[in-house]
């Protein structure tokens, strides 16, 4: 007989077990035929096909051929996992590979594909918490604790989306002009609540408008009661500036939902009055938003604020607010913000590109565009006045003729920054390219013009963005806009200061200011459409670029115009070979000399350099454009040689004018702007980092300058001096790079993580602390070696350091600082090499009162580590196995060392004394401890569980530690090294791979010998040992 069909088989067991009374025998009857039928069903259901050797090789080979779908390829991640799954559960490997394919299809489709009674009755759930209250409550909370962690916003942000109603919409709205007048610019916590609750409003109206649903009454725009009364509520202007500026982005979101839900309305209702109603408030609303420019405020307040690009806290993961985001999203929802840590970040932007779109794209406010378009044209000026760089040294070029309060300039900006930060939302983004071109068209001042060329160098961003535009500017599109507009301009310049200096005038030509600053964004497109271009494609675009060097010598040129200049040229240097071999000749023949003067000595005569430029022009203006362009250029030069048999003495000159005109006084300039102060800073940092990555020291060179005093005071030859010696030599006197690099150091861990949070330019100072770090132990490298030859001149960099103690306490702290992981490693390493040169550094540090704090930092990265989810592939690079390493390797130093300090041991009494607390004391021991009885997650964690077995094993075996710790593993909390010997210990080994080719063999050695050691503690070697130990 036939099986019953699924559901009738549901109906029948249902019916019989489910029922409000006992089954009658009739029902028992019918439910045992029915099973009995369907077994067939089941038995098929339950049975896939076994793995086939041909299959598997035809997994291997990258290249599946399905029955109902063409050949599929598959990447080495494909065909680990097939293999995996076909292993561990013996399934056939095609039959994987299908597996593989439908659940790539599911989790696409996530927020779609989820089965509609499932999804119906956890909304039903959701919206039943709401109701009674949650989201009340919640938005009492931000009302009432406004300094509230930014977790709590997270989480509110995102619960507001789900389906407000109009009620909710007006307690937000309220809430956020409270906190925009009360808001502290200087406070990330408040600034990122007000953007989280601004966000919400902008979610729930953009989610609204681009509904397709009618039916959920709950929406805002199905409430016309609600919908007056907003109008009238978001219309009326604010006292303050910074509460308008939210407010008028709110304006913004409104506008695009009453035009889209307008026309929908109009599509399906025919009631004039209503309709023409509609239409005038939003153009009152357009108005206003243009007049009092949220375009801007949106760009420079919200998307710019430090706040805003502040990733979320590593350790502060609020994971419900992603199911809630996953739970609420509507098809039209994006779903990319759902995959990382930053993901709060990425959703606002990708709100914000849906509420642009959705503005450039309705007629309505296209017909404004136009608008504030010709306003722009006909309000600004199409000249501006020459000015004279040398006249009035206190205002930069930047600030000449900006760009006036003209919305259409700040919505160009406002687009611009929308793709730089999430440039992958232009791909096949056609209403945004529809917008572009309409944008370039017609330009007939600077101001206009900048501003649109300044969107497309955002848009050139990836090498999608970056073809397109270059095609756009090639001369079929725009009429006046284009790359021969660039490079006519600069040669028209470089000819017209050609005759001036051929002929009798005293002075160079007044650059005009107008046509400075439309070169400057000229070539800001030029560098990302190179930087970014295909690199296949991108060799045939530009095969002239020697008009981009006929301006660099000339005075009257602006520095930023100069910067502007370099920056594009340093873009050409890795397209090939042969283009940076052009750069270095033409780089030559125009540029600016760095003229190197023999120390003692001063230049005869005044000649115009690079070191004229910066003391005498850009010092004065306090602004270094093209100095900073300058280094970058001839780093990134330096760096793509390859000769380097020389060891960098060709570019001492370069190296003299970075360490002595650059580095040595950057502390004691004056910025005008505090970014450049870092990225100046940077870039002699990268040089640095460069002498000393790419050069070596050899014996012969060491002995070659032993004669040699210091950089600033050497009578030997410039061309006979190396970089990277003479960089280490400061390091081992103490002198000027030492000083100014320690001085970066010294503002400490607890500033950084201010700065980073609170300033735009935190994450330059973050770099510049790791680039300073790495440097460190590069040197650290290479000193031991020239101070058996150069003594007692110059000393070993740990006896520089211990001059004073904050010194190294200030490079130790760095392992709190986990925002950036490189800085954590860079803080290891140092504290191992550390710990093996300076004998007390466990005294030093108890001395300085920070040793505990010490203890918890390196527990608590340690804790991180181990509870990460992401696979290392590159163990140098891991926090966890370089805390371990560094713990194996001081176990045996002279006690109290590093690891006795670290694992908590009593190091202000005997060592062996130590009665070890894990359970009250947190450290390293308890997180290992803590990791060792659990062994989770062996797919990542296996090194940090065979290093964390192998700490254990030697402190069993060190005479100082091993009371202790056998003590310790006597209790019966930490008897678990027994039941690892029955599944560690004889587990079959896992195939071996580049990076761990014996390792995994070791962690079974190191679980034996921990049980061994135990057991031995007691007297006793069980049976299970000698069977694990066989098992090895």
């Amino acid at each position: 007989m036939a099986p019953p069909p699924p559901r009738e088989l549901l109906a029948v067991v249902e019916a019989a077990l489910l029922g409000p009374a006992p089954a009658s025998p009739a029902q028992r009857v019918e439910l045992l035929h029915a099973v009995r039928d369907a077994s067939p069903a089941f038995r098929t259901l339950l049975s896939y096909p076994v793995p086939k050797a041909s299959d598997r090789t035809q997994v291997e080979a990258k290249e599946v051929r399905l029955s109902d779908m063409p050949p599929i390829t598959l990447d080495d991640t494909d065909v680990q996992t097939a293999l995996k799954l076909s292993d561990e559960l013996n399934l056939n490997e095609i039959e994987c590979v299908r597996l593989l394919v439908s659940a790539n299809r599911e989790s696409v489709v996530l927020d779609q594909g989820l089965d509609a009674d499932l999804m119906y009755e956890i909304q039903n759930q959701m919206e039943a918490l709401f109701s009674d209250g949650l989201r009340q409550r919640i938005i009492t909370l931000v009302k009432v604790y406004p300094s509230v962690h930014f977790k709590l916003k997270r989480t509110t942000t995102n619960d507001l989306q789900l389906h407000v109603g109009p009620k909710e919409v007006k307690d937000t709205f309220s809430i956020l002009k409270d906190c925009a007048a009360e808001v502290n610019e200087n406070s990330t916590v408040e600034l990122q609540i007000t953007y989280g609750v601004l966000f919400s409003l902008v979610i729930t109206f953009v989610s609204d408008a681009l509904s397709n649903s009618h039916e959920k009454t709950s929406l805002p725009s199905s409430d016309s009661s609600f919908r007056h009364e907003f109008h009238e509520l978001v219309m009326k202007t604010c006292n303050g500036t910074t509460a308008e500026g939210f407010v008028g982005v709110v304006r913004l979101a409104w506008t695009v939902l009453l035009m889209l839900t307008q026309d929908r309305n109009s599509a399906r209702d025919s009631v004039i009055n209503a309709s023409s109603r509609a239409v005038t408030d939003i153009w009152s609303c357009l108005d206003i938003i243009c007049c009092l420019n949220a375009f801007k405020f949106l760009r420079e307040r919200v998307m710019q604020a430090a706040a805003y690009q502040v990733p979320p806290h590593p350790l502060c993961l609020c994971r419900l607010s992603r199911w809630v985001q996953i739970l609420s999203s509507e098809s039209e929802s994006p779903a990319y913000y759902l995959n990382d840590d930053d993901d709060i970040v990425y959703m606002y932007t990708g709100y914000a590109h849906k509420l642009m779109m959705c503005f450039l794209s309705h007629p309505t406010s296209r017909d404004k565009i136009k608008e504030i378009k010709e306003k722009a044209m006909n309000a600004l000026s199409p000249y501006s006045l020459p000015w004279d760089h040398r006249e009035d040294p206190n205002i930069s070029g930047e600030q000449i003729g900006q760009p006036t309060n003209q919305p259409f300039v700040s919505l160009l900006e406002l687009v611009g920054e929308i793709y730089q930060k999430e440039p992958e939302l232009v791909h096949g983004n056609e209403e945004l390219w529809t917008f572009v071109v309409y944008a370039g068209e017609d330009h007939t001042n600077t101001q206009t013009l900048v501003a649109f060329l300044g969107l497309l160098s955002t848009l050139a961003s990836s090498d999608v963005g970056a073809a397109k535009v270059y095609e756009l500017l090639q001369g079929k599109i725009y009429r006046s806009v284009g790359w021969n507009t660039l490079f006519d301009c600069l040669s028209i310049y470089e000819e017209k200061f050609k005759k001036s200096l051929q002929s009798s005038t005293s002075m160079l030509p007044d650059f005009p200011e107008g046509d400075a600053q439309a070169l400057v964004a000229y070539l800001a497109v030029l560098q990302k459409v190179v930087e970014n271009g295909n690199p296949s494609e991108r060799r045939k675009w530009f095969p002239d670029i020697e008009p981009l060097f006929k301006l660099l010598s000339y005075e009257n040129v602006p520095p930023y115009l100069k910067g502007a200049l370099r920056n594009s040229i340093t873009a050409f240097v890795k397209v090939s070979p042969q283009l940076k071999d052009a750069v270095w000749s033409y780089l030559e023949q125009y540029d600016l000399p760095v003229v190197t003067v023999p120390p003692g000595q001063h230049a005869a005569t005044q000649v115009y350099d690079m070191r004229f430029e910066l003391n005498e022009v850009e010092a004065r203006r306090e602004s270094y454009p093209s100095t900073i362009s300058f280094l970058n250029l001839v780093n990134a030069l330096i760096a793509e040689e390859r000769n380097i048999s020389d060891k960098g003495r060709r570019f001492m000159g370069i190296f003299k004018f970075v360490y002595e005109d650059v580095f040595g006084p950057f502390p004691q300039r004056a910025y005008a702007d505090p970014r450049e102060k870092w990225e100046l800073a940077l870039a002699c940092l990268e040089h640095f980092h460069m002498v000393l990555r790419m050069y070596d020291i050899k014996d012969d060179d060491i002995y070659a300058a032993f004669n040699t005093s210091g950089p600033s005071t050497s009578n030997a030859s410039v061309e006979k001096q190396l970089p990277v010696l003479e960089l280490v030599k400061d390091f081992m006197c103490g002198k000027v790079a030492f000083r100014n690099i320690m001085n970066i150091i010294l503002m400490g861990v607890d500033t950084l993580i201010n700065e980073r949070t609170t300033q735009t330019y935190g994450i330059l100072l973050e770099k510049a602390v790791h680039l300073s770090l790495e440097i460190f132990i590069l040197v650290m490298e290479r000193d031991v070696v020239l101070a058996d030859v150069f003594r007692p001149l110059y000393q070993p960099l740990d006896i520089i350091l211990s001059q004073n103690h904050r010194q190294i306490i200030s490079l130790l702290e760095f392992v709190r600082y986990d925002y950036l992981p490189q800085i954590q490693q860079c803080s290891i390493k140092i504290m191992g090499i550390l710990s093996s040169r300076i004998v007390g550094l466990v005294q030093l540090l108890l001395k300085e009162d920070v040793a505990k704090s010490v203890i918890e930092d390196y527990a608590a990265c340690l804790e991180f580590r181990f509870d990460d989810f992401q696979v290392i592939e590159n163990t140098k690079d891991d926090v966890g196995v370089l805390i371990l390493q560094l713990l194996i390797d001081n176990i045996c130093r002279p006690a109290p060392n590093i690891t006795h300090l670290l694992l908590r041991f009593d190091v202000n009494g005997p060592i062996e004394r130590t009665v070890l607390k894990p359970k009250s004391h947190y450290s390293c021991l308890k997180i290992i401890l803590d990791n060792l009885e659990k062994v989770t997650k062996p797919d990542i964690n296996a090194l940090l569980h065979e290093f964390s077995f192998q700490l254990m094993y030697e402190s069993c075996l060190d005479p100082l530690t091993c009371g202790p710790v056998m003590d310790l593993l006597s209790t019966t909390k930490y008897q678990f090294f027994s039941k690892h010997v029955g599944t560690i210990g004889v587990s079959p080994l896992p195939k071996r791979n580049n990076n761990q080719a014996l390792r995994i063999s070791m962690l079974h050695e190191f679980v034996m010998k921990c049980r061994e050691a135990q057991s031995e503690n007691k007297g006793v070697v069980t049976k299970d040992t000698s069977i694990g130990t066989t098992c090895i």
